[in-house]
């Protein structure tokens, strides 16, 4: 069988966590570029605030190259793993490792301003890695976009417009019904796992 990637980008709280769960539920491997920052995070014994982890994901690709959060996922992916979803993605070099060196595809994950502050704030009260703030959510937001970021740093606005096929996550089933769609189109995948409604990610 044929390996099949996914990578997921989007803005923070639109989903991406929620959508790669699903995909994970229904046979993928799900694997996290920000998981990779939190393991750099408790080695190095410092707290995983947002700052903290934009910092030393930054710091990583600064050091190391810009796909090496990348490569640190894909030493832990079984080789036996046929399909795959690769969550976190937040820099151009990134999406291109994936698209050029993996074969595979993006999928942009976005959702309504509102609803994505909605659920950042809920997320950041039991999480304890955001703010609480609709101000820390706008700093933490313009920064995950690229604003005031070198080449190295968070480029979401830039990997955003590298997706292949962009899923609307509403708060309800249009997210995944989407993404279902799509797999049975373009890799004919027919997903069979039940829907629950979306969530932040």
């Amino acid at each position: 069988m044929k390996r099949i990637v996914i990578g997921l980008v989007g803005p923070i709280s639109s989903g991406k966590g929620f959508l790669g769960e699903y995909l994970r539920r229904n046979g993928f491997f799900y694997i996290s570029t920000s998981d990779r920052v939190r393991d750099e995070a408790d080695r190095r014994g410092v707290g995983k605030t947002r700052d903290n982890l934009q910092n030393i994901g930054n710091e990583l690709r600064e050091n190391f190259g810009v796909t090496v959060l990348v490569e640190r996922c894909l030493e832990l992916i079984p080789d036996e793993a046929g399909l795959i979803v690769i969550d976190g993605m937040r820099n151009p070099g990134e999406v291109r490792f994936v698209k050029e060196q993996m074969g595979g595809s993006i999928i942009g994950v976005d959702a309504p301003a509102e609803l994505r502050l909605k659920w950042y704030l809920g997320r950041g009260k039991r999480r304890g890695e955001d703010g609480i703030t609709e101000e820390d959510f706008w700093r933490a937001n313009n920064r995950d976009l690229g604003r005031g970021e070198n080449s190295l740093g968070q480029q979401g606005s830039a990997t955003f417009l590298m997706s292949d096929r962009v899923v609307f996550n509403d708060g309800g089933d249009r997210m995944m019904l989407e993404c279902d769609g799509w797999l049975q189109e373009k890799f004919g995948i027919e997903l069979e796992g039940k829907r629950r409604r979306s969530k932040e990610g």
